[in-house]
């Protein structure tokens, strides 16, 4: 019953359109403006470029790359809300400047080597990392959310092009891998 309906009803149209003729001057009509987007683009390309994770892994999960997007957003945030510079806000950088810490040594001469050991712990996102300057360098970074550790070494080939060791131990498994890390 629906498609003899909906048949009729296509008919009706169809001749109705036959049979209709519509009759206008050109020369008596206005010429049409439409309006120019002024709009700013929703989201510019260097925002999208801070908002995009640095560094993406093969077979890494949606929701760890969800949450580096996040974590780069509150941080693109923090930078620009005029919070930052209320008390509270001061005392939340504070905090965070002295989760942080770095010492240098063995810069004896202009040609000896400059050795780095730089220690972070981000505690709202759970994770700690251990960093070496020097001869190579080198990391350490551990999870607590992911329940993972990953070491690399990385060694620069060109200004930016490394060549990358690194081994991850998470609870089901290891895994280790040669890269080539290319920074755009």
């Amino acid at each position: 019953m629906r498609h003899y309906l909906a048949s009729l009803l296509i008919f009706s149209i169809f001749n109705f359109c036959q049979f209709a003729e519509a009759h206008f001057n050109v020369n008596n009509t206005e010429r049409l403006f439409l309006p120019v987007d002024v709009s700013a683009p929703a989201m510019e390309a260097e925002t999208s470029k801070r908002l995009q994770p640095k560094t993406a892994v093969t077979g890494e999960s949606g929701d760890s790359v969800a949450s580096k997007i996040v974590d780069n957003t509150l941080t693109l945030w923090w930078e620009t809300t005029p919070l930052r510079q209320s008390p509270l806000g001061r005392t939340a950088e504070k905090v965070e400047k002295n989760m942080k810490a770095e010492a240098s040594f063995g810069k004896t001469s202009p040609t000896s080597t400059e050795h780095v050991v730089g220690i972070k712990f981000l505690a709202m996102q759970s994770l700690a990392r251990l960093e070496y300057r020097g001869w190579v360098r080198a990391g350490i970074n551990y999870n607590a959310r992911a329940a993972s550790t990953e070491a690399e070494v990385l060694e620069s080939i060109d200004k930016n092009k490394d060549l990358v060791i690194s081994h991850l131990i998470k609870t089901d498994g290891s895994k280790s891998q040669v890269s080539f890390r290319w920074n755009w």
